[in-house]
């Protein structure tokens, strides 16, 4: 809050005057009182020739009347009491030079003369007039023998100080009263000024402090990329050692078994086996793609990588590259390649490795995304640079999602019917690449219409100075003995993450109350961890008797997915056929199923593991909630297996339309999940965290527990 500013001790400017008037209006009531005052001392000391004279009297009577009209004028009416009192006075002082002989009264006049030119601006003229000619008058007429040159001379120059001194006292007043207006507006301007100065001053503290707010939310956000730099680079080398080699003992099985089956005696194997050990072999190679992506891009931040760059002919390097993908078109008559290479492209020092993926990987992404029409690999030649692009005639893309399109794991379809797969790092890794060359990649689409996407590689002679690609090693975890927690949840997917998350912990899965008290006995937990829904609380039951931690939080589980959109059970890929048949039980007899999902490889592994459950159980498979609807309304399954992520219709748009038909509303449904539905679930819902403690805790160890969540916390910022 801006300080008051005290008011100013000059009088504002409209006031001068009237001080002024004040001041004439007091010495008009002293004037009044001491006039009043010699009348009476005059008829007191008046020594008479006779006993009482009438002119003595009456002319105390008019003086002492004159007075107190002025004093009664004075209160109501200033100015009339100071030009009656003024006038008065020389009048009175007329008479009495008639009256009275002294030789003296004449220069009485003098002392008038200052005090009703301070009384009425004018007024000491009147009087030296009227005093002058009284006593010019009277001597002419031989009734007072005046020095007239004397009495005329100093009314003569009582006058000229009157009125100079009153000019004086007029200007000096007058400029005070400009000066004091000067000063007034001098000091409406510093307070303004200063108010100013004060909110400018507020305003610039609070903008440093949400600036020191911002480097510190600045600082603690680079941290945590840096940690999630580290975490991802320690996740790459891990994917290396634990997934690649386990499945690529996979693939190389399976590729012998499905080309070339002879080396297992010959024998002819069950087209139902065949087609099986095809979807193992096909996956395994989709997911041996993935982890090379993955490995490929965090091979970049680790340890650098090396181009081998030599002088090449671009055009033989494109149409070579255009042969490797030439089959993917030749499978559909509706998609065609057109090259405009033209042979006379100029000689590019690059790594032809590079070059190869990079244009391998966006006319791969150019054929998935096209259903009809041409896919165009096209090279021209600039000023500086040649210049390569992949043209479709896909769908688009959204301008709004132009720009994230070469951001690490963007999807431009996140939804649950996306039909292409794929983990978003293609095109991260074409970018590394390309500017690993000094060249530069960019993207142009209008949505229905197509997509261009061209990367530019310099020429020799306007090539910008190398970069380096250097980056730290990874620096192996230290290892330590773990206490222990309980986590009370049935659904493994919650154990899992938190073994997952909460690495420094052991974690110790609970799934009956009356295990707790003897779990706390045997492992000494930390704490218990309880996972309940947002706004729930524990059960009696589970924390009877228990003199450890209680943490109540909220994380992601199956059941709640289950329970929202009213699934009997939430199974999430690769399927646990174990736990699909205890929830199978609970349905009783089931002797017809429906399969629903997209992908024939997973239909044909559930109907295996079904078969494997009950023989004699009727599989009936869909590829598409259309066909899923149409196949239960001509035939009621006792269960349906439902995948969430399907094109056109996904598996909610599916439930929906069961629940809403009485036919199948009760028909009990297994969702088939392998996204993070639960999680975006979860944030809209919201979350919970609550720790409690039946023992009582010192104040020390609450202060350890807060300081330990506060650490935790993360800065929000609202949106802009």
């Amino acid at each position: 809050m801006i300080g008051l500013i005290p008011k100013p001790t000059l009088f504002p400017p409209d006031s001068i005057r009237d001080n002024l008037d004040d001041l004439r209006g007091q010495l008009t009531t002293r004037i009044a009182l001491l006039a009043l005052v010699t009348a009476q001392l005059m008829l007191l000391f008046y020594d008479p020739p006779v006993s009482f004279p009438l002119n003595m009297l009456f002319y105390w009577a008019g003086l002492t009347g004159l007075c107190l009209l002025a004093l009664a004028l004075n209160s109501r009416r200033p100015i009339w009491a100071r030009h009656v009192l003024a006038g008065g006075l020389t009048v009175a002082l007329a008479v009495m030079m008639t009256l009275f002989p002294a030789a003296w009264l004449p220069f009485v006049g003098a002392i008038l003369i200052f005090v009703t030119a301070v009384l009425v601006s004018g007024g000491e003229i009147v009087t030296a007039v009227m005093v002058g000619s009284t006593a010019v008058w009277l001597t002419n007429q031989g009734s007072r023998a005046y020095d007239l040159t004397g009495v005329l001379t100093v009314l003569a120059l009582a006058l000229a100080a009157a009125w100079l001194t009153a000019r004086q006292l007029t200007t000096t007043l007058d400029w005070v009263w400009h000066m004091n207006q000067r000063a007034a507006e001098l000091l409406e301007t510093t307070r303004s000024q200063q108010a100013e100065l004060r909110l400018a001053n507020k305003s610039l503290k609070i903008v440093n402090d949400l600036r020191e707010r911002t480097e510190n939310e600045l600082l603690l956000v680079h941290k945590q990329l840096r940690e999630a730099q580290r975490l991802k680079e320690q996740f790459a080398a891990n994917i290396s050692h634990e997934l690649r080699t386990p499945l690529a003992i996979i693939l190389g099985f399976s590729e012998v078994m499905v080309l070339s089956p002879e080396v297992y005696g010959g024998e002819n194997w069950p087209p139902k086996l065949m087609r099986d050990v095809y979807q193992i072999y096909r996956n395994s190679r989709h997911l041996l793609e993935m982890i090379d992506d993955i490995l490929d891009l965090s091979r970049f931040e680790m340890v650098g990588f090396t181009l081998q760059k030599e002088p090449t002919a671009l055009a033989p390097l494109l149409q070579e590259t255009a042969a490797i993908v030439a089959n993917l078109f030749e499978s559909s008559p509706d998609i065609s390649l057109r090259l405009e290479v033209p042979s006379d492209l100029p000689i590019v020092e690059l790594d032809q490795t590079r070059v190869r993926q990079v244009v391998l990987n966006l006319l791969n992404n150019a054929r998935r995304y096209t259903e009809m029409g041409a896919v165009t690999l096209r090279a021209t030649t600039a000023v500086d640079e040649v210049i390569i692009q992949v043209e479709d005639t896909g769908p688009g893309i959204a301008p709004e999602q132009l720009a994230h399109i070469f951001t690490e794991f963007y999807q431009v379809d996140h939804s649950l019917s996306r039909q292409q797969g794929g983990v978003g790092l293609g095109l991260a890794i074409c970018q590394r690449f390309v500017e690993a060359h000094d060249g530069r990649i960019w993207a142009e689409s209008t949505p229905g219409v197509g997509s261009t996407f061209a990367f530019s590689l310099p020429l020799p002679h306007h090539r910008p100075p190398p970069k380096s690609y250097q980056t730290r090693p990874i620096e192996p975890l230290p290892q330590a003995i773990r206490p222990y927690l309980l986590a009370a949840d049935p659904d493994p997917l919650v154990i899992s993450l938190l073994q997952r998350h909460l690495t420094d912990f052991e974690i110790i899965p609970i799934a009956n109350p009356a295990e707790m008290a003897a779990q706390v006995s045997a492992y000494h937990p930390l704490a218990a961890i309880y996972n309940l829904p947002p706004g729930e609380a524990i059960s009696p039951e589970w924390v009877t008797g228990l003199t450890i931690p209680i943490i109540a939080c909220s994380l992601p589980s199956q059941a709640w997915m289950a329970n929202t959109v009213g699934a009997l059970a939430c199974l999430t890929k690769p399927i646990n056929f174990e736990r699909l048949r205890a929830e199978m039980a609970q349905c009783g007899p089931v002797q017809r199923v429906l399969v629903v999902d997209d992908n024939p490889g997973v239909c044909q592994l559930v109907e295996r593991g079904l078969a494997a459950i009950q023989a004699e159980m009727m599989v009936q498979v869909a590829y598409d909630g259309r066909a899923a609807l149409n196949a239960m309304q001509q035939d009621r399954p006792d269960l349906v297996i439902l995948d969430l992520i399907m094109p056109q219709m996904d598996g909610l748009a599916v439930l929906a339309a069961m629940r809403s038909d009485a036919a199948l509303a009760d028909v009990p449904v297994i969702l088939l999940t392998a996204t993070n539905y639960i999680e975006d679930r979860l944030a809209q819902v919201g979350s919970q965290i609550r720790i409690s403690q039946t023992v009582p805790w010192p104040p020390g160890d609450t202060l350890r527990c807060l300081d330990g969540i506060l650490r935790s916390l993360k800065p929000v910022i609202p949106d802009a």
